[in-house]
């Protein structure tokens, strides 16, 4: 399998030579995002047959793992052929490429010989852009499509793009209402730094609209005794992924993500998801906000609901429990109502749960 070296740009193609002159350009550059593409660039048109590249620290501490390039080409061309995607198309680049998200977006405009249209990875990439912006494929996480719906031009331009792909973070099913109204293509991601991106796509809009991922060509999926997805991706990964993911299957290509199986609260032998919890929540709740389980005397564990908040009045708290109370049954209600000032998160962004809890431990007597 070949490796590409040739990358279109904003209209201009690199090539061989001159796009490792390109690369090294942009290293030089003091704005971090641009430096980012020209250090993966280095990596992609090194001898190497791989690329460093660190997880996002979702489910533990960030780590460099090896990702072989002609994997990565793999998994760009499955992405591709799922979407349709060829040389007429433009992708728009508005994440970091410091992240497995950023650099795949670069290596599938590679494979598909797509023109490469570049936007800083802010909280809304297309605010202030020109209105003539085209593209027809792009990546962003939940908080730049929230900002961009938000925004009446953004939003504009957003309804524009042929086909836009949603990873790196949940979406709330308010966010995922707005996007039913919308008339481009709309997917939902799963994957992960060691799945090289994406494996399976959900649509959340049209008439193909689902609670089911499917996965991409030529990846197959199944569960394990604990009922978590192990995937068999040929061609990205040797060996089968196993993950801490829940999930309900539908033959071997399509499931339903429900939770992880590492935040389980088991209150007296019924175990409780608190994903499904927050789903409930999220049309009471303005901050951040999620469910963990706490040792408990009584029940083993319990849940308690943690918010993003300087402080919440008692009286606040009392309408906000009665308010939950009719969306939730008796076993998932939490027995406190937490303000933490800020949540700890991850180096993506993520809420990272374990050491929110470590962070406000004094505050975590049941």
């Amino acid at each position: 399998m070949k490796i590409p070296n040739s990358l279109c740009v904003n209209g201009r193609v690199y090539s061989g030579e001159a796009l490792k002159t390109e690369a090294g350009r942009l290293c030089a550059s003091s704005v971090q995002w641009k430096k980012g593409l020209g250090e993966f660039l280095q990596q992609w048109t090194s001898p190497q047959d791989s690329i460093t590249v660190y997880t996002s620290g979702s489910t533990g501490p960030a780590k460099a793992i090896q990702l072989d390039k002609k994997a990565m080409i793999a998994s760009a061309g499955a992405t591709i052929k799922a979407l349709n995607l060829n040389s007429a198309h433009q992708a728009l680049l508005c994440l970091s490429c410091k992240t497995i998200a950023g650099m795949m977006m670069v290596v599938r405009s590679m494979v598909a010989e797509m023109n490469l249209i570049m936007l800083p990875p802010s909280g809304n990439p297309l605010k202030g852009t020109v209105k003539k912006l085209r593209a027809d494929f792009a990546a962003m996480v939940p908080a730049q499509v929230f900002n961009c719906l938000n925004d009446e031009e953004s939003r504009e331009t957003f309804r524009t793009i042929e086909a836009v792909i949603i990873g790196g973070g949940e979406i709330s099913p308010m966010l995922e209402a707005q996007l039913r109204e919308l008339p481009n293509a709309l997917y939902a991601t799963y994957g992960m730094t060691e799945t090289i991106s994406h494996i399976a796509l959900r649509r959340l809009n049209g008439p193909e609209r689902s609670g089911f991922y499917t996965t991409l060509p030529g990846i197959s999926i199944m569960t394990d005794s604990r009922g978590c997805l192990v995937i068999d991706a040929p061609g990205i990964s040797e060996q089968t992924i196993r993950t801490n993911d829940l999930v309900e299957t539908e033959g071997s290509n399509r499931f339903r993500w429900l939770g992880r199986y590492d935040n389980i609260i088991n209150r007296g032998g019924k175990k409780l998801m608190p994903e499904s919890i927050e789903k409930k929540l999220f049309p009471y709740i303005i901050q951040r906000f999620f469910i963990a389980g706490l040792p408990h005397d009584k029940y083993g564990e319990a849940p308690v609901l943690l918010i993003e908040s300087a402080d919440i009045p008692h009286e606040n708290v009392q309408l906000l429990q009665n308010s939950i109370a009719t969306a939730l049954n008796r076993e998932e209600m939490p027995l406190r109502i937490i303000a933490v000032p800020a949540f700890s998160e991850t180096e993506s962004g993520k809420i990272n749960r374990k050491e929110t809890l470590k962070l406000c431990k004094h505050l975590l007597c049941l």
